[in-house]
């Protein structure tokens, strides 16, 4: 998985180049987009694609109809059915007559065909993949395995689709923001690059020397708490409780607006401020910070988002820096209704070669 995600890192920083040296801006959400999709349909579903450089490639055009069914009108009842679960049934019929989104149909057809052409290799030719342990979850329906080790046919798409998503889009947007902050905050970039220099010096980025990088990690936690890529987490409450007041009766639905949770100034002072050091240096309650979620439902794929997301920032920022202008927003508006924060405007980021930056 290492040596995949660096492959994908080496395409992102030469595409990045190639867009600085000829003197125009970086959309942040295409260019990590389009990295991202390389990572997850390699780690996960077993497919190696260039939808850097090639968006014609079968898989990548299902996944981009899939991404774009989610922006679409039926996001509001898909907040709609988090808040008010007994919705369902009728919500379910109201999508299936009025809306039909052929993007979600399309990507759900390329995940089944994946898994057919995996049964159709045999047992021989296994790849070590999300997809893969999935398929062996299904497989045990037939084998008197634990249930609890069973999936339905319905369920190994379900979690190959939120897998897909969790690991393609948040992970794409947080860079985004990410290389958007550090471009208004010069200083904490150029401490990002000295803890790289410090740390790694020239080294291949890694897993054990990305896991040095503190302040890094700080950077991210601190981009994810003021731009969280999800708005809110939906649970089920498993006991009766009472918070400030409020009870909350056992087996009731109960929707966590982690954004507003995030940029409470109980939990974190001057929420409005980019800060990294709250969590370099401070002490920060651990249910406050709902980036991945929280306890036995964390998401699944944290590890693997914090990963990307370091890798690629070390090969980045080793080559170019993210330039504030003077028409670079200070604060822009997220979209409305969606549970996926996604900005009402393309960011486009100047950015200047590494070298130039230090002599200029």
């Amino acid at each position: 998985m290492e040596h995949y995600i660096q492959r994908c890192c080496i395409q992102l920083t030469k595409n990045i180049e190639e867009i600085v040296q000829r003197g125009e801006r970086i959309d942040v959400k295409r260019v990590f987009g389009g990295y991202t999709m390389d990572v997850i349909a390699g780690t996960a579903f077993g497919i190696e694609v260039n939808s850097q450089k090639d968006l014609d490639h079968p898989f990548v055009r299902d996944a981009a109809g899939f991404l774009s069914d989610i922006g679409t009108q039926d996001k509001y009842l898909v907040v709609l059915a988090k808040c008010f679960p007994f919705l369902l049934p009728f919500i379910k019929v109201l999508v299936k007559n009025l809306f039909q989104p052929n993007g979600f149909k399309t990507f759900v057809k390329s995940i089944q065909r994946i898994k057919e052409e995996r049964k159709l290799d045999g047992n021989g030719n296994r790849k070590p993949d999300f997809l893969q342990s999935l398929l062996s979850c299904e497989e045990n329906q037939t084998s008197g395995t634990d249930q609890m080790n069973v999936l339905s046919k319905v369920e190994v798409i379900a979690q190959a689709l939120i897998f897909f998503v969790a690991g393609y889009e948040t992970t794409a947007s947080t860079l985004q923001y990410m290389a958007y902050c550090l471009a208004l905050h010069p200083e904490v970039q150029d401490k990002i690059v000295c803890e790289i220099k410090e740390q790694l010096g020239d080294e291949i980025p890694t897993y054990e020397g990305v896991s040095k990088l503190k302040y890094l990690d700080s950077v991210i936690q601190e981009t994810q708490r003021m731009y969280n890529p999800v708005n809110a987490v939906n649970r089920v409450a498993s006991e009766e409780v009472t918070i400030k007041g409020i009870t909350i009766p056992k087996g009731a639905g109960v929707l966590v607006p982690i954004a507003n949770v995030m940029r409470d100034p109980e939990y974190f002072p001057e929420p409005d401020k980019f800060i990294p050091e709250r969590f370099y240096e401070g002490s920060i309650n651990p249910i406050s910070f709902l980036a991945f979620g929280f306890g036995p439902r964390l998401c699944i794929g944290m590890r693997l988002a914090q990963l990307e997301m370091k890798m690629s920032m070390v090969h980045v920022l080793r080559r170019v820096k993210f330039v504030k202008t003077d028409d670079i927003q200070d604060v822009f508006k997220i979209k409305p209704g969606s549970i996926l924060s996604i900005p009402d405007r393309v960011i486009a980021i100047k950015a200047v070669m590494r070298d130039v930056a230090a002599t200029g």
